[in-house]
């Protein structure tokens, strides 16, 4: 499988997505459905490259 690449902007877009479908699923009690648990794992991955990212800013503007 390759890896995508995206903006940070579409990265945000498949979190702001992400969010909106796990808080339907949550609203309808869908907890155990084979969708909910990857989603949930890719939308941590974003979030903790977000964080890499980040942190990686923060040490380039520090030098």
């Amino acid at each position: 499988m390759q890896k995508i690449e995206l903006t940070r902007d579409e990265a945000m877009l498949v979190m702001r997505l992400l969010n909106l479908f796990l808080g339907k699923a949550h609203a309808l009690n869908v907890r155990d459905n084979s969708d909910v648990a990857p989603a949930k794992a890719l939308k941590q991955n974003i979030f903790d490259q977000f964080m890499k990212l980040d942190t990686q800013e923060e040490e380039n503007d520090a030098e």
